[in-house]
């Protein structure tokens, strides 16, 4: 067994179980001396639904795979899929003890009032965070920065902080009309970034939002990502 994994999990819906397909099929010739965990169903991981704690199952799976005796752990979603040899993604996490890339995006117009409250964060401070990506998450359990990141995760899931709207057109999220929504895992794992000081590149380096047939746009790139 390798120290080293990919995690996903698919829900039970068919295209998500396609795109875990997908991503599995795409490791073959791309993973070397890296083990895939492939789950489907919350249940499998023994997450609540993902309509009760929205994206819950993350902290659940990679729960699992560090229960299994992994250290270097990469969780993507399913809607990504290699496209090229993905060593140099776990070279960063075995180097700098966790991998993050951002979407553009800023914590304070994607962070409810509650999830900010608990990492002490200003709004209008917030508004020039990065956001990180939650679609792909990488932690070496080995260092002090990946495993602290990790287990500050998981509290936060613990203390509710994945939950919240996808907008805020009622203001459900937040009385700031600059706020747009929550973005559950992403909120939390952004603010605990920067709240612990680690940086992270704000926008996609070894990430490409793209189709099958779209051109890759430069030898960084290690993953391609598009909605499912």
């Amino acid at each position: 067994m390798s120290e080293k994994c990919i995690v996903s999990l698919a829900t039970k819906n068919s295209r998500y179980v396609d795109g875990l397909a997908r991503l599995s099929n795409s490791l073959r010739d791309n993973a070397d001396g890296i083990d895939f965990l492939g789950f489907i169903h919350e249940r499998s991981v023994d997450a609540p639904l993902h309509t009760e704690n929205p994206y819950g199952f993350k902290v659940y799976a990679l729960a699992k795979s560090v229960e299994l005796g992994y250290r270097q752990i990469l969780w993507l979603d399913a809607s990504v899929w290699a496209v090229a040899p993905v060593q140099p993604i776990f070279d960063i996490i075995s180097e700098q003890g966790y991998f993050f890339e951002g979407d553009g995006c800023f914590l304070g117009e994607w962070s409810n009032d509650k999830t900010l409250e608990y990492f002490g964060i200003n709004r209008d401070a917030a508004m020039s965070i990065p956001m990180a990506q939650g679609g792909f998450m990488g932690f070496n359990m080995d260092n002090p920065f990946g495993e602290k990141l990790f287990y500050q995760l998981n509290h936060a899931y613990d203390a509710g902080l994945f939950k919240g709207n996808w907008n805020n057109v009622d203001g459900s999220e937040s009385a700031d009309l600059r706020v747009k929504g929550h973005r559950h895992d992403q909120a939390s794992i952004s603010s605990i970034l920067h709240t612990m000081g680690l940086p992270f590149s704000p926008t996609s380096e070894y990430i490409q939002y793209g189709g099958l047939y779209d051109k890759i746009l430069n030898e960084k790139i290690v993953f391609k990502c598009q909605g499912l």
